[in-house]
């Protein structure tokens, strides 16, 4: 008799459930890899950590630390961020997922997302 073995599926590296964020949420990065400030547009957030898009490649286990703001100025924060990985898209930006330092509790979470 031949027996098969089924492989898990592979467990779920996100900790929280991702969101959309407010229209217009960025990131002020205080330093990109050419040592200018960068401005990145969030693609995602959650209590744990983001996604968003960049001009320049950070590299992965990167440290980085930024604001969190909406377009409005109505809210913002201060984040560290560890880049935990980067892909380079067809338009020429990166797509970077990162942790928070710290994560951020449901109410402070709860202006940046819809």
């Amino acid at each position: 008799m031949l027996t098969t073995a089924i492989a898990a599926p592979p467990a779920e590296r996100r900790v929280a459930p991702r969101r959309l964020p407010t229209l217009g949420t960025v990131c002020h990065l205080d330093q990109k890899p050419s040592g200018e400030p960068e401005l990145g547009l969030v693609w995602n957030i959650s209590t744990t950590g983001i996604s968003m898009l960049l001009s320049e490649r950070p590299a992965a286990g990167a440290s980085l630390t930024g604001t969190l703001l909406t377009m409005d100025g109505k809210n913002e924060r201060p984040i560290t961020i560890r880049v935990v990985h980067v892909k380079k898209l067809d338009t020429g930006d990166y797509l970077m997922g990162a942790q928070f330092s710290e994560p951020f509790t449901v109410d402070e979470l709860t202006p940046f997302v819809i």
